[in-house]
This record gives structure tokens, C-alpha cells and sequence, in this order.
């Protein structure tokens, strides 16, 4: 079951045409088969054994910094949490009444206690993510354009696979990525040419320089788990593409 409210708003922002557009929802689902992410493997629990739900807002400005060169910004806000039918743990304790821990010195358990886990953090759970992608160009050529590109994402939970206690406990730290281009428009087919004029069938050429990555952040997608003979779990984190530079020729006809 979902509900949804949006709004969409025309006006103007700074002289220019700008487009505001929002949605509110909230979506309650059940039966719900949960899931581990295993470095890039998606394991399923194989049962309609959860309840879980998803609250958000969404929301994007369209403008022009510039004329005639579409800019916007957007925000996201979400919060999406599952709780598992008989998901629980054992807490243990000693002959004094203490919680057995890795540190305890008496770890001879005399008594348990079982405590049930409840809500969680779902792998999607990321509770904000923005976004500006912003253009611009040469005043005095508008053939000549810049475009800057930024996301930022909050953390996202990890779980250790086959953990009940602390499930979801890890988190895969804050995504953040700007992008930077510069295009110049090599040849500009609508203009009047010459009858015999090389690439007469080619509408426009453009040539590109970009630069991924521009801050260089190694962002983490994912974790590859490694347990070592004393079965302790070690997450190594898999990284994305750092800094990329790249050219390119677009040829329309």
C-alpha cells in the first residue's frame, strides 16, 4: 500500500523559467522476503517473513543559471526500516549474573535471556542524497560550455552475513562524486556552407574533455568478507573507479 503527494510548480527564478516538482510518500509493505548483500551477490532469505515500510521526500529545482543552459538542483530524503518475524538473539551470563563478552574471565554460562531484534535498516536505507548538476557558457560563445556534476549520497547499512545480533551494523560510508566537462562545437551544420564544403551530411561535431572524479574520493560499493582461522570476519571494502579523464568526439548526421 502506497500514498503519494507531489507538487508541481512553474515560475521564475532569477529572470529565468524555473520548475519546482516534489513528492511526499509513504509505502507500507508486508510479506516481505528480506535480503543480504554479499559483495555484489544478493542473497535472499527465501521467506514472506518481514514487515517493513519506506518514508520519503523527493524534490527538484529546474532552472537557467544561464539562458538557455538547464540547470538543477535536487534533495532526497528517506527512510526505509524491516522487522523480521522471529528474529532474536541469546544474551548469556556467568554464575555472578555478568554478560559473557570477549573480555569476560568467567565465561561459564549459567543463565541466557533471549531479546528480539526488531526494527532495522534495510540495505537501501540512505537517508539523504543530493544533487546539482549546474551549466554554464563563454559569454561571448555559446558554442563553448562547461557543465559541473555533484552527488552526494549518506552511508548505506552492511551486514555480515548469517549476524543476527548486529545486523545491518556496518556502514558503507557517504558516496560523493563531482564531474567536471568542457565541450566546444567543432562544426555547426546548420549554418550555410559552401556546395562541395567537407562533412556537407554532418550536422554537428563536438568534442568533449572531461574529468571523473574530480576530487579523486575512493568511494566504497560494497565489502568482500574474509574470515581467518580463528573465524574472526575481516571487511575489505571494494572500491569504484578513481580519477578518470576522458575525450571524445560526438558526431551527429
Amino acid at each position: 500500500m502506497q500514498g503519494v503527494l507531489g507538487l508541481d510548480y512553474q515560475m521564475r527564478l532569477f529572470n529565468r523559467p524555473a520548475r519546482l516538482t516534489s513528492e511526499l510518500y509513504y509505502k507500507h509493505l508486508y510479506d516481505v522476503i528480506p535480503y543480504d548483500i554479499d559483495n555484489v551477490r544478493i542473497q535472499y532469505y527465501g521467506q514472506n517473513n518481514a514487515k517493513a515500510y519506506v518514508a520519503g521526500l523527493e524534490t527538484r529545482l529546474f532552472t537557467q543559471f544561464v539562458k538557455g543552459a538547464d540547470s538543477w538542483l535536487s534533495l532526497g530524503i528517506m527512510q526505509t526500516k524491516e522487522k523480521i518475524d522471529g528474529l532474536s538473539y541469546e544474551n548469556y551470563y556467568n554464575q555472578s549474573g555478568e554478560l559473557i563478552t570477549a573480555s569476560s574471565v568467567d565465561k561459564v554460562a549459567t543463565d541466557s535471556a533471549s531479546h528480539q531484534v526488531g526494527w532495522l535498516r534495510r540495505p537501501t536505507d540512505r537517508l539523504i542524497t543530493f544533487g546539482m548538476f549546474f551549466q554554464d557558457y563563454l559569454s561571448t560563445d555559446k558554442n563553448f560550455k562547461v557543465y559541473l556534476n555533484t552527488i552526494y549520497g549518506t552511508n548505506l547499512p552492511f551486514n555480515i552475513p548469517g549476524s543476527t545480533r548486529y545486523r545491518n551494523a556496518l556502514e558503507i560510508p557517504a558516496y560523493l562524486r563531482m564531474d567536471i566537462g568542457f565541450s566546444a562545437l567543432l562544426l555547426d551544420g546548420s549554418k550555410p556552407r559552401k556546395k562541395h564544403a567537407p562533412f556537407k551530411g554532418v550536422q554537428h561535431i563536438w568534442a568533449s574533455f572531461e574529468i571523473f572524479n574530480l576530487i579523486n574520493r575512493d568511494n566504497t560499493i560494497s565489502y568482500m568478507l574474509l574470515k581467518d582461522f580463528k573465524n574472526d570476519t575481516y571487511a575489505l571494502p571494494n572500491r569504484l573507479t578513481p580519477r578518470l579523464v576522458n575525450f571524445k568526439i560526438a558526431v551527429d548526421w
